[in-house]
């Protein structure tokens, strides 16, 4: 996976905070809502049917040890692949090994590297950790790296979509005086023991859900705005 050490972006941090008990970003003086944030808070009534029934079809201590066990796994393989696009020392966590022979040949097949989970905002006022700004295919991506139990359907995953469209606006934002301009955008899903999902958006597709993005993200400020 060669790529030029020059060519990677200043990387910027922001500090995490806690408000009303969810994840902001302080930033030029302000507490921005991260990307997940608002996602999270602005979840369509449908989706979390869809939640609920599964949650009542198998039990609610059998959904949260899936629950926790998913968590766990995603926290470990994105360590994984952080050191591993840092070209740093890493080790495979044990019960992690389907995933990562599920990702690992996505990883070499990625011409270039540009940042790795840098922070990023937007004048919008929203804020976040994209996974990975890079090259792959030849086309300059945003990436954000996911795991599952098995394959997702897409009309599953449209706030994944949301998530990597407003990371493309916001880091076109910040890196602005780099030349940087992002039109497309991936969601990379390692599974436990299949060949890792790629969903990829194109220009238009990214454009539809930035659109979307937008209004999730309207819908939080007026919601907070009543209830201040």
């Amino acid at each position: 996976m060669p790529f030029d050490q020059h060519q990677l972006l200043p990387h910027f941090t922001a500090k995490r905070v806690s408000v009303n008990r969810r994840r902001h970003f302080e930033v030029e003086g302000q507490r921005l809502p991260g990307v997940t944030t608002i996602l999270s808070a602005t979840k369509p009534r449908e989706a979390k049917e869809r939640l609920w029934r599964w949650r009542d079809r198998i039990g609610a201590e059998e959904a949260n040890r899936i629950t926790a066990k998913a968590s766990r796994s995603g926290t470990r393989i994105h360590k994984v692949i952080k050191a591993y696009l840092r070209q740093e020392e890493w080790s495979l966590p044990e019960g992690t090994e389907g995933f990562w022979a599920s990702i690992e040949p996505v990883l070499e097949n990625i011409d270039q590297v540009l940042l790795v989970e840098g922070a990023v905002w937007h004048p919008l006022k929203f804020a976040g950790y994209p996974d990975a700004l890079m090259v792959y295919d030849g086309q300059l991506l945003v990436c954000d790296w996911k795991t599952a139990r098995r394959p997702k359907q897409e009309d599953w995953i449209e706030d994944y979509f949301l998530q990597v469209a407003a990371y493309c606006w916001a880091v076109n934002w910040v890196y602005r005086d780099h030349g940087i301009k992002v039109e497309r955008a991936m969601v990379a899903i390692a599974l436990e023991d299949s060949p890792a999902q790629l969903f990829k958006l194109e220009p238009e597709s990214l454009g539809h859900h930035w659109r979307q993005f937008q209004q999730r993200l309207r819908q939080y400020y007026r919601f907070h705005a009543l209830k201040g």
